[in-house]
């Protein structure tokens, strides 16, 4: 354990070798800067390359390279810049982080399948961000270790394992300075991944929900062209999320994280797409309240993405209660066409089913006695099939007496219907409000009779 901790303590002074040498070879270049990509386990469909400037929740191509005749290497011509960080690949799925712009030319090595192990030669920036990586691995590697010794630590154990944690956490501000002023590109980078630790005092989520960010000046400008700004502010949300923090208690605090960075800021519009992301990696009941919060200040300067949230957030709402149901309109069994919006006002219920489904014409009969109870109280029904037959449709329906509005698109399971609100099995039911807002999901039998006489009062 010595050893390791020794190492840690020697690191900014073994760091600040390739620094300096850094430092003082990244002139401005002119013209423009050439990426040769030597990539091989190459798919024969595959023809292109590309470099994306990362903007969060989207990527924009700054450039695209075909593979040269000669030594069939994709050759890319990037615009001329001071070094930034850019993603290479042949598409956004699996790509590469590279530094590009105060080199003339610069040569990637790697495999089309693991673009994100990809090695660059002749670039004094690449083989310094490589490294700095690899220090990063090792030093969050050790404060793991590190932590849970101070956590299980009690008695005369606590004290030394407070001190190496103290320690520790010097060492780190340590290489921070040291990169401030030698690299301040990769000092950016760093800071966001070098994050405080902590010792013991309050809930952990909270520790870190306030003070992960405390060694990133995220007030500084040029954080906007750190990209991992981004991947930086989905861990903290997983972070906090993992120590225990309820979805709520998480995104109050990622929220009081981004009122400190620059309103209108591209470093804000990346941190919140960070917490967007990670909600709804974690299936978070808060991803739709979040992800609307974003379209809504950034529709009007869309880069791509806010389509994608749109529609995700459509999908996403049809799982929350409180939302909005996305509105459904199509053919009726005698083929005229009539839509969700023309319900409001009434409590509704959205029933998924089909002819062919047995469990949804075992609930028909109490769905029948429910709507007759309560219809003239103002309950109504839409019921959406997922036949792929009109006549089978139709059969069921008159079979069944069910006297309410039927739409459907006779696509069976590729329904648009289906797709929308993630049906994967039937029969499923939505109940909206007078205003279109989902109440429940799935209530089915007497949990259904229940929520109705809960609404209706009778």
């Amino acid at each position: 354990m010595k050893k390791i901790f020794l190492f840690a303590l020697l690191l900014p002074a073994s760091l600040w070798a390739f620094q300096k040498n850094n430092g003082a070879t990244s002139q401005k270049p002119t013209g423009t800067v050439t990426l040769i990509c030597r990539i091989y386990g190459v798919p024969a469909n595959l023809d292109s390359m590309y470099v994306y400037e990362n903007m969060g929740l989207a990527n924009r191509i700054v450039a695209r390279g075909s593979r040269r005749a000669l030594d069939s290497a994709y050759v890319l011509n990037v615009p001329v810049s001071t070094p930034k960080f850019y993603l290479v690949g042949a598409n956004e799925l699996s790509t590469t982080k590279i530094i590009l712009g105060g080199e003339k030319e610069v040569t990637l090595w790697g495999n089309s399948q693991f673009m994100q192990k990809a090695r660059t030669v002749n670039s004094p920036a690449n083989m310094s961000f490589e490294k700095l990586q690899t220090q990063i691995a090792d030093l969050q590697t050790l404060g793991t270790q590190l932590s849970a010794q101070f956590k299980v630590s009690n008695g005369a154990a606590r004290p030394p394992a407070e001190s190496r944690l103290v320690q520790f956490g010097k060492s780190k501000l340590r290489l921070l300075d040291s990169l401030k002023t030698a690299n301040p590109l990769l000092w950016r980078f760093a800071s966001l991944q070098l994050t405080p630790d902590f010792m013991g005092q309050g809930a952990e989520y909270d520790f870190y929900g306030k003070e992960y960010f405390r060694n990133a000046d995220l007030t500084d400008k040029a954080f906007e062209e750190i990209p991992e700004v981004f991947s930086a502010f989905e861990k903290y949300t997983a972070q906090l999320l993992n120590l225990g923090a309820s979805q709520e208690q998480a995104v109050a605090l990622a929220e009081a994280q981004l009122a400190k960075i620059p309103a209108g800021s591209r470093t804000r519009r990346m941190a919140m797409g960070g917490v967007v992301s990670m909600l709804k990696n974690a299936s978070s009941n808060q991803y739709p309240v979040m992800a609307k919060k974003y379209i809504d200040l950034y529709r009007n300067n869309n880069y791509g993405e806010i389509p994608r949230l749109e529609m995700e957030l459509r999908r996403a709402g049809t799982q929350t209660t409180g939302f909005e149901a996305p509105d459904l309109a199509g053919m009726t069994p005698d083929s005229t066409n009539y839509s969700l919006k023309q319900m409001r006002g009434k409590v509704v219920m959205i029933d998924f089913w089909a002819s062919w489904c047995g469990p949804c014409r075992k609930e028909n009969p109490n769905v029948v006695a429910n709507y007759h109870k309560y219809k003239d109280k103002g309950f109504d029904i839409l019921g959406v099939s997922l036949d792929r037959d009109m006549a089978s449709w139709r059969k069921a329906i008159e079979a069944d007496g069910l006297p309410w509005h039927h739409i459907s698109d006779l696509k069976g399971w590729q329904s648009a219907y289906a797709a929308l609100y993630s049906i994967t099995s039937i029969p499923q039911t939505l109940l909206l409000d007078r205003e279109g807002k989902i109440i429940a999901r799935n209530l089915r039998g007497e949990q259904l009779s229940e929520k109705l006489k809960e609404i209706f009062g009778m």
